[in-house]
């Protein structure tokens, strides 16, 4: 499998690699401050499964350095998510901890169903513990609920607390809760950001809701607040970042046509007092140059980069097929603020008929990104991946 993927590296990093002449995508437009990222192919590497000979589905890969430059990496796979750390900055793995194993569950009619374990996002505390939340998704309706739970791990990821279910959405696709992520405030509050339906059982309208916790996440809120909300339509996979003295979630908006990438934005100060509606002008397109109606660009994340400027991911169907499923990781860089979003690139050498999906991206190292996708750019199974990308100021 090693074979084939350098064969494909080596045949299209010509093709994907940053540079590449499309002006659509505005490659040779600088920001203000002259920055580019120079993805290395020489980097890939296949984060999950390690071993090639039992090669499965592993996705919705999330990488994070810690304080003290451990490497954690997040996803999920079989039902299960798993998480993998690195001591030597990726050159070996632990073997995988389950965080949050599905399960089947048995509600008081004796109506059995499996809930599988998807979507994991991880966060350091303040005070060094690690936390993990998930989504939970029954595999069939009105048995159990889906909901957004939260794992804790107080030694280092040696031994970890039973998972707790902070919310519970309805027992049914259509009115569930996705895609949990977390973020700590300067003054120690910790908060989860989601995508939820349970507000709106009867449409197929959709709001990014947030849970908050004053103690490291021991007890939340019992109400979640909304952060934003389009009506008739359907914010989603929301990815929050502090600026400043502003919190920032990128979320996906289908306002017209396919969903593109927004960004709201509330003071800390404020704190989403008060939702950001459609109308807001703190809801803001988040690319400089818009899309056409009919290019799917979502799963939007963010990060920051150690000199200021805010970087965006997100997949994206931009010069390929129509269909969503065969989308593609691109990666933006705006300003210092968290907008104008411009110099794109393309981290993975993804042939049109294979998909690069729920991605993200984040700081690896001062001069460094690390971007992971679930892909079978190799011609494989979608497994989770990375690579790094050097961050290049140009005089």
């Amino acid at each position: 499998m090693e074979k084939k993927a350098g064969l494909l590296i080596s045949m299209c990093v010509m093709v994907f690699q940053w540079g590449i002449a499309q002006p659509a995508m505005h490659n040779d437009t600088l920001v203000p401050s002259g920055i580019r990222i120079e993805w290395d192919q020489n980097t890939l590497q296949r984060l999950a499964p390690q071993d090639e000979r039992q090669l499965r589905y592993a996705g919705y890969p999330r990488v994070k350095r810690l304080s003290d430059g451990t490497v954690i990496a997040v996803y999920e796979a079989q039902g299960n998510t798993e998480l993998i750390w690195s001591g030597d900055s990726g050159k070996t793995w632990s073997e995988p901890t389950i965080t949050f194993h599905g399960h089947t569950h048995s509600d008081t009619h004796g109506n059995e169903v499996r809930i599988n374990m998807a979507n994991p996002e991880f966060i350091e505390l303040g005070n060094g513990d690690w936390l993990v939340a998930c989504n939970h998704r029954p595999t069939k309706p009105e048995v159990a609920p889906f909901a957004i739970a939260v794992a804790r791990s107080n030694d280092r990821g040696k031994t970890w607390h039973k998972p707790q279910v902070i919310y519970e959405a309805e027992p049914r696709f259509r009115d569930g809760c996705w895609e949990p992520a977390f973020l700590q405030l300067p003054d120690g509050t910790l908060q989860v950001y989601f995508a939820n339906e349970k507000p709106y059982t009867s449409t197929d309208e959709q709001e990014i809701s947030m849970l908050a916790s004053m103690d490291n996440g021991y007890t939340w809120s019992s109400i979640a607040r909304t952060v934003s909300f389009r009506p008739g339509r359907r914010d989603g996979m929301p990815v929050p970042l502090v600026i400043g003295d502003e919190i920032l979630v990128a979320i996906e908006d289908n306002k017209v046509g396919q969903f593109k990438p927004y960004i709201v934005r509330t003071s800390i100060a404020d704190n989403w007092k008060e939702p950001v509606g459609a109308e807001s002008p703190m809801r803001e397109y988040a690319l400089r140059d818009p899309l056409p109606e009919d290019v799917y660009a979502g799963a939007p994340y963010l990060a920051r980069l150690a000199t200021g400027e805010v970087l965006l991911a997100y997949q994206t169907t931009r010069g390929r097929s129509t269909d969503w499923e065969k989308s593609t990781m691109e990666v933006a860089i705006g300003d210092k603020e968290g907008r104008n979003f411009q110099k794109i690139s393309r981290p993975f050498p993804v042939p049109p008929d294979r998909e690069a999906k729920w991605n993200a991206i984040a700081l690896w190292d001062e001069n460094t990104v690390v971007a992971t996708s679930a892909t079978n750019f190799d011609g494989g199974t979608i497994n989770a991946w990375m690579i790094l990308g050097r961050v290049v100021v140009d005089d």
